[in-house]
């Protein structure tokens, strides 16, 4: 049912003047360029993830722009709306198919398969290519990870740990 609900929200996403106008609060104009070349609902997920961070009271300007900025790495490929349908059921039948499925070849038909694979470390690159901290970009890059098993993270970790809670609901 999450994932029923998931496409109707990406099918409807919004953005609002209130929410460009927070953007120049947590990034620079570069930055901000970035998050509105992301699909609207790329920009909404990030959107919500930056709002539910704040509800839990999570004040870090480094935080607050990797949620913004997190699936920014997805922009760039051709990924659809068709292809994120198809790649939630194959993800359901065997994740190793969506391997197998995915080639680093910006012309071809697989590309946005790949690009869903890759996008963290992508959007890591185009987060350091507009000059956002090296937490921001490496929490972009490491939105993906499995949860750290250590009780004794860095404070880096604690951030992460935040970003992928509040990523997993939104």
């Amino acid at each position: 049912m999450y994932r029923v609900s998931q496409f109707f929200r990406a099918l409807v996403a919004w953005v609002t003047k209130r929410d460009i106008g927070l953007l120049s609060e947590y990034l620079t104009p570069p930055q901000a360029e970035l998050f509105q070349r992301m699909p609207r609902c790329d920009q909404r997920h990030g959107l919500d993830v930056f709002y539910a961070l704040r509800r839990k009271q999570h004040h870090d300007h480094d935080l607050l722009a990797a949620a913004l900025l997190h699936d920014v790495g997805k922009s760039g490929g051709g990924l659809r709306l068709w292809h994120r349908v198809l790649i939630v059921l194959i993800e359901a039948i065997g994740p190793q198919l969506l391997d197998r499925l995915a080639e680093d070849e910006p012309r071809s038909w697989r590309y946005p398969f790949f690009v869903h694979q890759h996008h963290p470390e992508l959007g890591a690159e185009l987060a350091q290519a507009v000059g956002c901290s090296p937490v921001t970009v490496e929490l972009i890059r490491r939105h993906q990870e499995p949860p750290a098993s250590s009780p004794f993270g860095t404070r880096q970790d604690e951030l992460l740990a935040a970003l992928q809670e509040a990523d997993g609901v939104n």
